[in-house]
Protein backbone atom coordinates (compact mmCIF):
# COMPACT_ATOMS: atom_id res chain seq x y z
CA UNK A 1 0.00 0.00 0.00
CA UNK A 2 1.15 3.55 -0.77
CA UNK A 3 0.64 6.53 1.54
CA UNK A 4 -1.83 8.22 -0.78
CA UNK A 5 -4.03 5.12 -0.77
CA UNK A 6 -3.88 4.92 3.04
CA UNK A 7 -5.08 8.54 3.27
CA UNK A 8 -7.96 7.84 0.87
CA UNK A 9 -9.06 4.94 3.06
CA UNK A 10 -8.62 7.07 6.17
CA UNK A 11 -11.19 9.55 4.83
CA UNK A 12 -13.67 6.70 4.50
CA UNK A 13 -12.94 5.32 7.98
CA UNK A 14 -13.42 8.78 9.52
CA UNK A 15 -17.06 8.76 8.44
CA UNK A 16 -17.61 6.25 11.27
CA UNK A 17 -14.65 6.70 13.63
CA UNK A 18 -12.57 9.54 15.07
CA UNK A 19 -9.33 8.06 13.75
CA UNK A 20 -6.03 9.58 12.57
CA UNK A 21 -2.92 8.49 10.73
CA UNK A 22 0.10 9.13 12.96
CA UNK A 23 3.86 8.80 13.12
CA UNK A 24 6.18 7.56 10.41
CA UNK A 25 3.56 7.46 7.64
CA UNK A 26 2.77 11.17 8.08
CA UNK A 27 6.47 12.01 8.32
CA UNK A 28 7.23 10.03 5.15
CA UNK A 29 4.30 11.60 3.33
CA UNK A 30 5.88 15.03 3.84
CA UNK A 31 9.38 13.80 3.03
CA UNK A 32 8.71 11.56 0.03
CA UNK A 33 5.15 12.17 -1.16
CA UNK A 34 2.00 10.08 -1.55
CA UNK A 35 3.74 7.51 -3.78
CA UNK A 36 5.93 6.23 -0.93
CA UNK A 37 5.18 2.57 -0.25
CA UNK A 38 4.21 1.62 3.30
CA UNK A 39 5.54 -1.47 5.02
CA UNK A 40 3.87 -0.54 8.29
CA UNK A 41 1.77 2.33 9.58
CA UNK A 42 -0.15 3.44 12.65
CA UNK A 43 -3.60 4.73 13.43
CA UNK A 44 -4.68 6.41 16.65
CA UNK A 45 -8.33 6.16 17.63
CA UNK A 46 -10.38 8.34 19.99
CA UNK A 47 -12.74 6.10 21.93
CA UNK A 48 -12.83 3.00 24.12
CA UNK A 49 -12.30 -0.73 23.67
CA UNK A 50 -15.70 -1.06 22.06
CA UNK A 51 -14.69 1.56 19.50
CA UNK A 52 -11.47 -0.33 18.85
CA UNK A 53 -13.42 -3.54 18.32
CA UNK A 54 -15.67 -1.73 15.88
CA UNK A 55 -12.88 -0.43 13.66
CA UNK A 56 -11.15 -3.82 13.72
CA UNK A 57 -14.37 -5.41 12.47
CA UNK A 58 -14.50 -2.78 9.71
CA UNK A 59 -10.89 -3.43 8.67
CA UNK A 60 -11.24 -7.22 8.70
CA UNK A 61 -14.43 -6.86 6.67
CA UNK A 62 -12.35 -5.02 4.06
CA UNK A 63 -9.89 -7.91 3.80
CA UNK A 64 -7.60 -7.18 6.75
CA UNK A 65 -6.29 -10.06 8.84
CA UNK A 66 -6.25 -9.61 12.61
CA UNK A 67 -2.92 -10.70 14.12
CA UNK A 68 -3.29 -9.48 17.68
CA UNK A 69 -5.96 -7.77 19.81
CA UNK A 70 -4.73 -6.53 23.18
CA UNK A 71 -6.69 -5.69 26.30
CA UNK A 72 -4.40 -2.65 26.56
CA UNK A 73 -6.21 -0.93 23.72
CA UNK A 74 -4.17 -1.92 20.68
CA UNK A 75 -4.73 -4.14 17.66
CA UNK A 76 -2.30 -5.35 15.02
CA UNK A 77 -3.46 -6.30 11.55
CA UNK A 78 -2.17 -7.15 8.14
CA UNK A 79 -4.01 -4.79 5.83
CA UNK A 80 -3.36 -3.81 2.23
CA UNK A 81 -0.05 -5.68 2.14
CA UNK A 82 1.35 -3.80 5.15
CA UNK A 83 1.36 -4.09 8.93
CA UNK A 84 -1.23 -1.83 10.53
CA UNK A 85 -1.25 -0.97 14.24
CA UNK A 86 -4.35 0.65 15.70
CA UNK A 87 -4.16 2.13 19.21
CA UNK A 88 -6.57 4.05 21.40
CA UNK A 89 -5.34 7.55 22.24
CA UNK A 90 -3.60 7.26 25.58
CA UNK A 91 -1.49 8.68 28.36
CA UNK A 92 1.52 6.78 29.65
CA UNK A 93 2.99 6.85 33.15
CA UNK A 94 6.23 5.15 34.16
CA UNK A 95 6.66 3.86 37.72
CA UNK A 96 10.43 4.24 37.38
CA UNK A 97 12.89 4.95 34.52
CA UNK A 98 12.91 2.10 32.02
CA UNK A 99 9.74 0.46 33.35
CA UNK A 100 6.96 -0.64 31.04
CA UNK A 101 4.28 2.09 30.94
CA UNK A 102 1.01 2.18 32.82
CA UNK A 103 -1.64 3.17 30.29
CA UNK A 104 -4.85 5.17 30.58
CA UNK A 105 -7.01 6.34 27.70
CA UNK A 106 -7.75 9.93 26.73
CA UNK A 107 -10.14 11.70 24.43
CA UNK A 108 -7.61 14.42 23.61
CA UNK A 109 -5.23 13.97 20.69
CA UNK A 110 -2.75 16.46 22.14
CA UNK A 111 -2.36 14.32 25.26
CA UNK A 112 -1.63 11.30 23.07
CA UNK A 113 1.06 13.29 21.26
CA UNK A 114 3.04 13.81 24.47
CA UNK A 115 4.05 10.14 24.56
CA UNK A 116 5.63 10.27 21.07
CA UNK A 117 9.42 9.94 20.93
CA UNK A 118 10.28 12.79 18.51
CA UNK A 119 8.46 15.84 17.20
CA UNK A 120 8.68 14.57 13.60
CA UNK A 121 6.88 11.40 14.71
CA UNK A 122 4.17 13.31 16.58
CA UNK A 123 2.38 14.48 13.43
CA UNK A 124 -1.22 13.40 12.80
CA UNK A 125 -3.28 13.38 9.60
CA UNK A 126 -7.07 13.50 9.50
CA UNK A 127 -7.37 12.73 5.79
CA UNK A 128 -7.30 16.42 4.84
CA UNK A 129 -4.55 18.14 6.81
CA UNK A 130 -1.58 17.55 9.07
CA UNK A 131 -2.03 18.28 12.78
CA UNK A 132 1.13 19.43 14.57
CA UNK A 133 1.23 20.21 18.30
CA UNK A 134 4.99 20.50 18.88
CA UNK A 135 6.76 22.11 15.92
CA UNK A 136 7.34 18.85 14.11
CA UNK A 137 6.74 20.44 10.71
CA UNK A 138 9.50 22.97 11.30
CA UNK A 139 11.87 20.24 12.51
CA UNK A 140 11.00 18.20 9.44
CA UNK A 141 11.87 21.10 7.14
CA UNK A 142 15.18 21.50 9.00
CA UNK A 143 15.74 17.71 8.99
CA UNK A 144 16.33 17.82 12.73
CA UNK A 145 15.60 15.05 15.22
CA UNK A 146 14.25 16.71 18.39
CA UNK A 147 13.14 14.58 21.37
CA UNK A 148 9.65 15.00 22.73
CA UNK A 149 8.93 12.39 25.43
CA UNK A 150 11.68 11.97 28.09
CA UNK A 151 14.33 9.36 27.30
CA UNK A 152 14.57 8.49 30.98
CA UNK A 153 11.06 7.04 30.89
CA UNK A 154 11.99 4.75 28.01
CA UNK A 155 15.76 4.60 27.29
CA UNK A 156 15.16 2.65 24.06
CA UNK A 157 14.09 6.00 22.59
CA UNK A 158 17.79 6.75 22.35
CA UNK A 159 18.27 3.70 20.12
CA UNK A 160 15.30 4.69 18.01
CA UNK A 161 16.88 8.12 17.70
CA UNK A 162 20.15 6.84 16.24
CA UNK A 163 18.14 4.66 13.83
CA UNK A 164 15.99 7.55 12.61
CA UNK A 165 18.98 9.87 12.35
CA UNK A 166 20.82 7.56 9.96
CA UNK A 167 17.74 6.21 8.16
CA UNK A 168 16.42 9.68 7.37
CA UNK A 169 19.79 11.50 7.10
CA UNK A 170 18.72 13.97 9.79
CA UNK A 171 20.91 15.71 12.33
CA UNK A 172 20.54 15.54 16.11
CA UNK A 173 18.93 18.54 17.78
CA UNK A 174 21.11 19.89 20.65
CA UNK A 175 18.49 18.62 23.11
CA UNK A 176 19.06 15.08 21.81
CA UNK A 177 22.49 14.93 23.46
CA UNK A 178 21.03 15.84 26.86
CA UNK A 179 18.25 13.29 26.39
CA UNK A 180 20.60 10.49 25.34
CA UNK A 181 22.74 11.04 28.46
CA UNK A 182 19.60 10.35 30.49
CA UNK A 183 18.93 7.24 28.39
CA UNK A 184 22.45 5.91 29.02
CA UNK A 185 21.96 6.34 32.78
CA UNK A 186 18.79 4.26 32.88
CA UNK A 187 19.27 1.75 30.08
CA UNK A 188 20.33 -0.82 32.71
CA UNK A 189 16.67 -0.90 33.78
CA UNK A 190 15.68 -2.12 30.32
CA UNK A 191 15.73 -5.83 29.54
CA UNK A 192 18.32 -7.08 27.03
CA UNK A 193 15.41 -8.36 24.92
CA UNK A 194 14.06 -4.84 24.37
CA UNK A 195 17.52 -3.54 23.43
CA UNK A 196 18.05 -6.45 21.03
CA UNK A 197 14.67 -5.75 19.41
CA UNK A 198 15.88 -2.22 18.64
CA UNK A 199 19.19 -3.56 17.29
CA UNK A 200 17.29 -5.85 14.92
CA UNK A 201 15.51 -2.82 13.50
CA UNK A 202 18.80 -0.94 13.12
CA UNK A 203 20.17 -3.97 11.24
CA UNK A 204 17.57 -3.43 8.49
CA UNK A 205 19.20 -0.14 7.44
CA UNK A 206 21.53 0.06 4.45
CA UNK A 207 25.06 -1.08 5.30
CA UNK A 208 26.69 2.33 5.84
CA UNK A 209 23.72 3.70 7.78
CA UNK A 210 23.57 0.50 9.84
CA UNK A 211 27.22 0.70 10.87
CA UNK A 212 27.07 4.44 11.60
CA UNK A 213 23.98 3.91 13.76
CA UNK A 214 25.75 1.13 15.69
CA UNK A 215 28.76 3.39 16.25
CA UNK A 216 26.46 6.06 17.68
CA UNK A 217 24.74 3.50 19.91
CA UNK A 218 28.14 2.43 21.28
CA UNK A 219 29.35 6.05 21.58
CA UNK A 220 26.24 7.05 23.51
CA UNK A 221 26.61 4.00 25.82
CA UNK A 222 23.16 2.65 24.97
CA UNK A 223 24.17 -1.02 24.69
CA UNK A 224 25.55 -1.72 28.14
CA UNK A 225 22.94 -4.41 28.84
CA UNK A 226 24.06 -6.52 25.88
CA UNK A 227 27.78 -5.68 25.52
CA UNK A 228 30.93 -6.04 27.56
CA UNK A 229 33.08 -2.94 27.98
CA UNK A 230 35.41 -1.57 25.34
CA UNK A 231 33.21 -2.29 22.32
CA UNK A 232 34.33 -0.79 19.03
CA UNK A 233 32.67 -1.23 15.63
CA UNK A 234 35.28 -2.42 13.08
CA UNK A 235 36.09 -0.20 10.11
CA UNK A 236 36.00 -3.28 7.88
CA UNK A 237 32.75 -5.15 8.35
CA UNK A 238 31.02 -7.66 6.08
CA UNK A 239 27.35 -7.80 6.92
CA UNK A 240 25.65 -9.00 3.72
CA UNK A 241 22.12 -8.16 2.69
CA UNK A 242 19.65 -6.48 5.00
CA UNK A 243 18.33 -8.86 7.62
CA UNK A 244 17.56 -8.33 11.27
CA UNK A 245 20.01 -10.93 12.61
CA UNK A 246 23.10 -9.26 11.16
CA UNK A 247 23.46 -6.86 14.10
CA UNK A 248 25.54 -9.53 15.88
CA UNK A 249 28.33 -9.47 13.27
CA UNK A 250 30.00 -6.10 14.10
CA UNK A 251 29.46 -6.69 17.85
CA UNK A 252 30.54 -10.35 17.96
CA UNK A 253 33.59 -10.13 20.32
CA UNK A 254 31.77 -7.94 22.85
CA UNK A 255 28.44 -9.72 23.29
CA UNK A 256 27.53 -10.74 26.81
CA UNK A 257 26.82 -14.39 27.50
CA UNK A 258 23.28 -15.75 27.91
CA UNK A 259 21.58 -13.14 25.75
CA UNK A 260 18.12 -14.06 24.42
CA UNK A 261 19.35 -14.64 20.86
CA UNK A 262 17.56 -16.44 18.07
CA UNK A 263 18.96 -19.69 16.70
CA UNK A 264 20.23 -17.84 13.61
CA UNK A 265 21.97 -15.19 15.73
CA UNK A 266 23.66 -17.85 17.86
CA UNK A 267 24.83 -19.75 14.79
CA UNK A 268 26.27 -16.52 13.38
CA UNK A 269 28.68 -16.08 16.28
CA UNK A 270 29.85 -19.70 16.60
CA UNK A 271 33.16 -18.88 14.92
CA UNK A 272 35.75 -19.75 17.54
CA UNK A 273 39.06 -19.26 15.75
CA UNK A 274 40.70 -18.76 12.38
CA UNK A 275 39.95 -21.67 10.03
CA UNK A 276 42.40 -21.04 7.21
CA UNK A 277 41.33 -21.60 3.59
CA UNK A 278 43.29 -21.52 0.32
CA UNK A 279 40.57 -22.12 -2.29
CA UNK A 280 36.83 -22.74 -2.59
CA UNK A 281 37.26 -26.49 -2.25
CA UNK A 282 38.75 -26.01 1.21
CA UNK A 283 36.13 -23.37 2.03
CA UNK A 284 33.33 -25.77 1.14
CA UNK A 285 34.87 -28.66 3.08
CA UNK A 286 35.14 -26.52 6.22
CA UNK A 287 32.13 -24.21 5.90
CA UNK A 288 29.40 -26.10 4.04
CA UNK A 289 27.33 -26.27 7.23
CA UNK A 290 28.02 -22.67 8.23
CA UNK A 291 25.24 -20.10 7.84
CA UNK A 292 25.91 -17.07 5.65
CA UNK A 293 25.92 -14.87 8.77
CA UNK A 294 28.51 -17.06 10.45
CA UNK A 295 30.77 -16.78 7.39
CA UNK A 296 30.29 -13.00 7.38
CA UNK A 297 31.27 -12.89 11.06
CA UNK A 298 34.41 -14.88 10.22
CA UNK A 299 35.19 -12.52 7.33
CA UNK A 300 34.83 -9.49 9.60
CA UNK A 301 36.92 -10.68 12.55
CA UNK A 302 39.23 -13.53 11.47
CA UNK A 303 39.78 -13.75 7.71
CA UNK A 304 42.90 -12.57 5.90
CA UNK A 305 42.52 -10.32 2.87
CA UNK A 306 42.96 -13.32 0.58
CA UNK A 307 40.34 -15.33 2.45
CA UNK A 308 37.89 -12.45 2.22
CA UNK A 309 38.13 -12.49 -1.59
CA UNK A 310 37.58 -16.25 -1.65
CA UNK A 311 34.65 -16.14 0.73
CA UNK A 312 32.92 -13.35 -1.18
CA UNK A 313 32.96 -15.64 -4.20
CA UNK A 314 31.89 -18.61 -2.09
CA UNK A 315 28.83 -16.80 -0.73
CA UNK A 316 27.82 -15.79 -4.25
CA UNK A 317 27.86 -19.29 -5.71
CA UNK A 318 27.42 -21.98 -3.09
CA UNK A 319 23.61 -22.02 -3.23
CA UNK A 320 23.82 -22.73 -6.99
CA UNK A 321 25.95 -25.86 -6.68
CA UNK A 322 24.18 -29.03 -5.53
CA UNK A 323 25.43 -32.51 -6.47
CA UNK A 324 23.78 -35.86 -5.67
CA UNK A 325 26.34 -38.65 -5.41
CA UNK A 326 24.32 -41.74 -6.38
CA UNK A 327 23.80 -43.22 -8.82
CA UNK A 328 26.69 -42.04 -10.99
CA UNK A 329 24.32 -40.87 -13.73
CA UNK A 330 22.53 -38.66 -11.22
CA UNK A 331 25.88 -37.30 -10.01
CA UNK A 332 26.89 -36.31 -13.55
CA UNK A 333 23.47 -34.82 -14.27
CA UNK A 334 23.39 -32.65 -11.14
CA UNK A 335 27.02 -31.63 -11.60
CA UNK A 336 26.29 -30.44 -15.14
CA UNK A 337 23.20 -28.59 -13.93
CA UNK A 338 25.35 -26.85 -11.31
CA UNK A 339 27.86 -25.82 -13.99
CA UNK A 340 25.02 -24.48 -16.12
CA UNK A 341 23.62 -22.42 -13.25
CA UNK A 342 27.05 -20.79 -12.98
CA UNK A 343 27.12 -20.08 -16.71
CA UNK A 344 29.80 -22.72 -17.40
CA UNK A 345 29.91 -25.34 -20.12
CA UNK A 346 31.80 -28.61 -20.47
CA UNK A 347 32.21 -31.74 -18.43
CA UNK A 348 32.24 -31.84 -14.62
CA UNK A 349 35.66 -31.78 -12.90
CA UNK A 350 37.43 -35.13 -12.49
CA UNK A 351 36.85 -34.97 -8.72
CA UNK A 352 33.19 -35.62 -9.46
CA UNK A 353 34.08 -38.99 -11.04
CA UNK A 354 36.01 -40.29 -8.04
CA UNK A 355 34.34 -42.97 -5.93
CA UNK A 356 34.70 -42.82 -2.14
CA UNK A 357 36.43 -45.95 -0.81
CA UNK A 358 34.09 -46.18 2.20
CA UNK A 359 30.55 -44.99 2.95
CA UNK A 360 31.96 -42.72 5.68
CA UNK A 361 33.85 -40.72 3.04
CA UNK A 362 30.89 -40.00 0.76
CA UNK A 363 30.25 -36.58 2.28
CA UNK A 364 33.79 -35.16 1.81
CA UNK A 365 33.90 -36.56 -1.74
CA UNK A 366 30.63 -34.79 -2.54
CA UNK A 367 31.91 -31.57 -1.02
CA UNK A 368 35.14 -31.78 -3.04
CA UNK A 369 33.12 -32.25 -6.23
CA UNK A 370 30.93 -29.22 -5.43
CA UNK A 371 33.90 -27.17 -4.27
CA UNK A 372 35.84 -27.91 -7.46
CA UNK A 373 32.89 -26.70 -9.55
CA UNK A 374 32.87 -23.46 -7.53
CA UNK A 375 36.64 -23.09 -7.83
CA UNK A 376 36.44 -23.57 -11.60
CA UNK A 377 33.90 -20.77 -11.75
CA UNK A 378 36.12 -18.46 -9.67
CA UNK A 379 39.22 -19.21 -11.79
CA UNK A 380 37.43 -18.53 -15.05
CA UNK A 381 36.02 -15.34 -13.63
CA UNK A 382 39.41 -14.04 -12.49
CA UNK A 383 41.04 -14.96 -15.82
CA UNK A 384 38.69 -12.72 -17.82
Amino acid sequence: MRIGEAIERLRKWRKRFDVYLVGGAVRDLLLYGEGKRLEDYDLVLIGDRGTLKGIVELLTGEGGRLKKFSKFGTAELEYGGANLDVALARRERYAYPGALPEVSFTGRLEEDSLRRDFTVNALYHDGVRVIDFHGGLEDLRGRVLRPLAPFGDDPTRGLRGVRYRHKLHFSYHPSFYRAVEEASCYVRNVSPQRVINELRLIALLRKDAFLRALRDAVRFNLLRTVLKGGAEIPKRAYVGRRREERWVIPLYPYLRRDLPLTKEERRAIEVGERVGISDLVEAHLKMSRWSDLRILTYMTWWATEGEVKLLKAYLRVRAKVKVRMYPLEERMRTAKESLKRLGLEGEPPRECLEEPPTPQERQPYRLRCEGRIMEEYRRRLTSL
